[in-house]
């Protein structure tokens, strides 16, 4: 048995400092709660604000103080997190996740393997769809559009995932047709429980639709949060993928 948390929040777009103390404080609050596993929104640590991330050079490297002390935070906190962010690796630069488990280790780095829009002017694609595991459940990760592409989650699934999880931001109108559709349908094609999480409100020139949800195998949404309103929306599920809980 495993309890999610969604983290739908907004961040202090581009001061990384302060966001880092909000992250602390949603960490706290879901270790509290009991929760196995948190997951973070795209690029939450910075805010979705390209050209200003690229301008001030708001990119970290994987020895950055700040992670270290997202580190120190998992451990301190014993949880785990998957936290979005923008990362340098060998002079090239990703939208990435890090998967941080509760001893204070990065366990995965995740890169966003399909760009969307401008995204591609700043950021290299990753190039493998990655799963991590927390008490015996293999997750899949993906960043936004990834879950568009039925070749990610199907690298996945062959891979023998029990959930897929998206670290995303999703626009409003469109956007969030758009998002019920994607995990709708993952869901459903391959028989998984997946979730979606979502900033609440705005990030950068993004109006986001919040809706932060997790779907049943048959694709339907049995939990979600409203758009702009913030919090954690927690699902506790069984290995077979019976939601035993809802909290």
């Amino acid at each position: 048995m495993i309890k999610i948390a969604l983290a739908q929040f907004d961040n202090d777009l581009n001061h990384i400092n302060r966001t880092m103390s909000k992250i602390e404080e949603i960490v706290k609050k879901a270790s509290q709660k009991k929760v196995d596993f948190l997951v973070f929104p795209e690029l939450f640590l910075t805010g979705y604000d390209l050209p200003y991330i690229m301008e001030k050079n708001n990119i970290l490297e994987i020895n950055d103080e700040r992670i270290l002390s997202l580190c120190q935070m998992a451990k301190r906190n014993d949880i785990s997190f998957l936290i979005g962010l923008p990362l340098r690796i060998q002079n090239r630069v990703y939208i990435s996740a890090l998967y941080i488990n509760c001893e204070g280790n990065i366990e995965e780095i995740i890169s966003k393997n399909y760009l969307y829009g401008m995204e591609s002017e700043f950021f290299t694609p990753g190039t493998v769809a990655k799963l991590i595991t927390i008490k015996g459940f293999r997750i899949g990760i993906g960043i936004c559009f990834d879950s568009a592409h039925s070749e990610h989650i199907t690298a996945l699934k062959d891979r023998g995932i029990d959930m897929f999880i998206g670290s995303s931001l999703y626009s409003r109108g469109e956007g969030k047709k758009e998002m019920e559709h994607n995990f709708s349908q993952i869901s459903c094609k391959y028989d998984i429980l997946s979730a979606v999480v979502n900033y609440a409100d705005k990030t950068g020139n993004w109006l986001s639709c919040g809706n932060s949800s997790f779907y049943d195998k048959t694709g339907h949404i049995y939990m979600k949060l409203a758009e702009c309103k913030e919090g954690l929306l927690i699902s506790q599920i069984q290995k077979d993928g019976t939601v035993c809980k809802y909290v």
